[in-house]
């Protein structure tokens, strides 16, 4: 199929280079086909996506559907008919969600994310704005996308930007249980980016240098992990976490690097994937290492010339070395809310005082909390992770799962909570609760 101006042409079955009828008197099921839309404004298309009922083609105010109604697609049967009037971005490409579709619209200030469903021959789709609960967060000149059906996550960016847009979701059946926006920040300027068997490829550049770099979106072989050997004896019950670091790569320090005298490791900084950019830092994740630290010890490197230099002892040691990054988590004002069918209903005008926040964390290491409250100081508080009191041998410093108790008795509009993690250990979130004391007030509504 071929996509030029208001017109799609389709070589003959069979021979995909062969866009001439074989008669000029009549019409055969083995010519190609050449259509054109109808709008009554420009339909340039652009771009086109395969679905059940045909193909959908998209142009610049408009989308239609190349169909037809019988068991044979001819010349004789073949049309286009108008699906629905959505501006659509010609500088991205429409992307399957598995069993929707969805396209970028760029016509304000800001992107639009429009997700179209039951796209079919007769009849109107229905098409939902996925970016309503963040209007403002993707700029108007995003023209980069790459998604996973099978790990139900999409990405934005713009050529030459630093922040990469994602969007993650979660469908059971025909319904959407869940669904979230978020952005990642990279000390480069990005040039492309696609996602290939689980992992997004993205091409970084840092000081007029382009790097490929794989970001797996699951745990594969190349994932950089730390195991906790919870019975020396027996490893059935080995719980493997993955470490948090940007760019990772496992290195060997050489014996002989460590300084007595400064107390610091010196080693020769690797040439490839590192640049003079963020704070880069060293992680033990193997035992019975050369270095007196235990397993799941880090430290931060400061580049001095060519070298690296770490605090410590970390001579004659295989260590994973890479970029901390920060996890923030900024939470929404807490309300007590309703449900009624499929509708949920937040009572904004009840008075509501938050006594505490629960935290339900999965895999967990070192973590901070930061409390805003009007007029009055930030509170924060940092958290380690404590394990029966003790830490035996060739265990990490992380908790396997934990609920951790947040203070705040404070007005939910006058609170605003944060969750921010920088160490490379995890920081699961599963879950956020709370507790307080509400008042609806008793008004009566007419």
């Amino acid at each position: 199929v071929i996509l030029s101006g208001e017109n799609v042409i389709m070589s003959q079955p069979g021979d995909f280079f062969n866009f001439w009828p074989k008669s000029a008197m009549t019409f055969s099921p083995l010519d190609n086909i050449d259509l054109s839309c109808s709008s009554d404004s420009p339909a340039t298309v652009y771009d086109g996506i395969q679905v059940n009922a045909g193909l959908v083609l998209f142009t610049k105010h408009q989308q239609f559907m190349l169909t037809t109604d019988s068991d044979v697609l001819s010349p004789e049967t073949a049309k286009i008919n108008a699906l629905s009037t959505y501006n659509f971005n010609e500088k991205s490409n429409p992307i399957s969600l598995g069993t929707t579709i969805a396209f970028l619209d760029n016509a304000g200030n800001y992107s639009r994310f429009w997700e179209m469903s039951g796209a079919e021959r007769s009849g109107d789709p229905n098409v939902i704005e996925q970016t309503k609960i963040a209007s403002r967060l993707l700029t108007s000149d995003i023209e980069l996308i790459s998604n996973s059906r099978e790990n139900s996550i999409v990405f934005f960016s713009k050529t030459g930007s630093s922040t990469l847009y994602g969007w993650r979701y979660l469908t059971a059946s025909r319904e959407r249980l869940q669904q979230a926006w978020f952005t990642w920040n990279f000390t480069g300027t990005i040039k492309h980016h696609c996602i290939l068997d689980d992992s997004l490829y993205i091409v970084i550049n840092n000081n007029s240098k382009d790097t490929l770099r794989k970001i797996p979106i699951r745990t594969d072989t190349d994932t950089a992990t730390v195991t906790d050997d919870m019975d020396t004896t027996d490893t059935s019950d080995d719980i493997t976490y993955n470490i948090h670091l940007d760019n990772y790569s496992t290195i060997t320090i050489a014996d002989g690097t460590f300084n007595s005298s400064t107390n610091k490791t010196t080693f020769a900084k690797p040439t490839q994937g590192y640049e003079d950019v963020g704070q880069m830092a060293v992680y033990d994740n193997s035992a019975g290492s050369g270095n007196s630290d235990p397993i799941g010890s880090y430290a931060t490197a400061t580049v001095n010339g060519s070298n690296l230099e770490v605090v410590g002892d970390w001579s004659d040691n295989s260590v994973v070395l890479g970029y901390l990054y920060d996890m923030k988590i900024k939470f929404p004002t807490i309300y007590v809310t309703s449900q009624t069918e499929d509708k949920v209903r937040a009572d904004t005008s009840a008075s509501l005082v938050v006594h505490r926040v629960k935290f339900n964390f999965g895999p967990a290491g070192l973590y901070k909390t930061t409390l805003d409250r009007v007029n009055k100081a930030s509170y924060s508080e940092t958290f380690e992770p404590v394990i029966a009191d003790q830490t035996a041998a060739n265990q990490i410093a992380i908790n396997n799962e934990i609920t951790q108790t947040i203070p705040t008795y404070e007005k939910n509009t006058n609170l605003s909570i944060t969750l921010e993690s920088t160490h490379p250990a995890p920081a699961t979130l599963y879950s956020m609760t709370w507790e307080g004391d509400y008042n609806p007030k008793y008004y009566n509504r007419v």
